[in-house]
């Protein structure tokens, strides 16, 4: 059996540090009051400047409250709050558990217009406030969320932090990733000088974020998004900075480099579980404290069951949850193994990431959006890994031929220096 993962290569590139950059510490140390945004490509630090931001506030405000799409994330922020003693002073929830509790939202009102602005009303007839809100992985939310949060937060302070990436939109807001939309459009207004673009990707080896890349640019494209790199000079000035509606170029980072590729292997999905098991064993040998994501699409429940029956076979302690409220907590520090939706683990990284599946995507040739979206859900998966990807189909379709097209093409992606 061939060896997919050895930790021991790439010990000296491991991602540990988190300290901020100059452009993530002007976003963080944006005014207290007035909105601000930070758009940010996979792996650049968006949800750390979040955190980070949060220790700005939390000596001037009194009622903050920080709200995720996934419940992972929310643990991951719960969990560096605690350790800095700041949670009694902040709520942390998703927007479905806060809605809820606050507002009596519920979350099958998601599927129609009429009954998610329901939202708005609840909101503006709360006597709930808060001094500050942030908002991680914000191109998930709703635009009715974000005109209910406008009825919640202060007026004297008007203090709204989003953070986000279209290039990970994979629950719908199609018409959010057009170029010519803009905050405005939901009443928020961005003063100047109070957004940020973090275009440079600290979380994936090269190798990986220009597979990555190499995927999803042309269903960008295909979904008619306007891509764009954020222009320099020689002496690293900028330029030229994208319009508010355009998705940025990732720049990569080459010290993260290991020349580890990635690896697109067939298998048959009957000996699939019982070799990603075994594999998972190997590497953790070979350094056990890391941090494994197995990652499937949403639909593929059954999948994600047989391969943590697997795990437990091999005695490989890992989390597979079966439901929502099983994610609950915070799976972001390593050492860790979980087995789970590419959906739940938006935000989330890895030392690896097994992506188990890939020909269960198909092509949306009759809906660009659906299409885009399905395509979005493997690039998310694709950047959850930090320095080893392992992607695994059995039968060859057309999802596998454009892997095999992004892992033979050559790089576009500008690099740090």
């Amino acid at each position: 059996m061939n060896q997919w993962i050895n930790f021991q290569q790439t010990l000296p590139q491991r991602l540990t540090l988190e300290t901020l950059d100059r452009e993530q510490t002007r976003a963080k140390d944006f005014g207290r009051e007035g909105s601000s945004i930070v758009r940010g490509v996979a792996g650049s630090g968006k949800s750390l400047v979040l955190r980070n931001r949060i220790e700005t506030l939390i000596d001037n405000y009194d009622k903050i409250l920080v709200l995720s799409f996934n419940r992972f994330m929310k643990g991951w922020i719960d969990s560096k709050l605690a350790e800095k003693e700041l949670d009694k002073k902040v709520d942390c929830y998703t927007f479905h558990s806060w809605a809820y509790r606050f507002l009596g939202y519920d979350y099958k009102w998601d599927q129609e217009v009429s009954e998610r602005q329901k939202v708005i009303a609840l909101a503006d007839k709360s006597k709930v406030k808060y001094q500050a809100i942030l908002v991680d992985e914000a191109q998930d939310f709703y635009d009715e969320w974000f005109r209910c949060l406008l009825n919640v937060v202060s007026l004297e302070t008007n203090s709204l932090f989003f953070v986000y990436d279209n290039t990970q939109s994979v629950y719908g807001q199609p018409h959010r990733r057009k170029s010519s939309w803009t905050w405005k459009e939901l009443g928020i207004e961005i003063p100047g000088g109070r957004s940020q673009i973090f275009d440079l990707n600290y979380r994936n080896a090269p190798e990986i974020l220009d597979v990555a890349w190499n995927f999803i640019k042309p269903a960008l494209l295909s979904a008619d998004m306007k891509v764009e790199k954020r222009e320099r000079d020689e002496s690293g000035r900028i330029k030229n900075t994208p319009g508010i509606g355009s998705i940025i170029e990732p720049r990569k980072k080459t010290s993260r480099s290991s020349n580890i590729k990635p690896l697109l292997v067939q298998l048959s999905y009957e000996d699939l579980p019982k070799q990603v098991a075994q594999q998972v064993k190997i590497a953790l040998q070979s350094f056990p404290e890391s941090s494994i994501g197995i990652l499937t699409r949403p639909q593929e429940g059954k999948l994600r069951q047989e391969i943590s029956k697997e795990l437990s076979q091999l005695e490989i302690g890992h989390h597979a949850p079966k439901s929502s409220t099983e994610r609950n907590i915070n799976v972001v520090d390593r050492p860790f193994v979980i087995v789970d939706s590419w959906n739940a683990l938006k935000g989330v990284e890895f030392d690896a990431v097994i992506i188990a599946g890939i020909d269960k995507i198909v092509e949306n040739i009759d809906n660009k959006d659906l299409d885009f979206q399905e395509k979005a859900g493997l690039y998310t998966a694709m950047t959850r890994a930090r320095d080893h990807l392992i992607m695994l189909y059995e039968n060859k379709n057309l999802m596998v031929e454009l892997l095999e097209h992004s892992l033979t093409s050559a790089s576009e992606l500008d690099s740090d220096n």
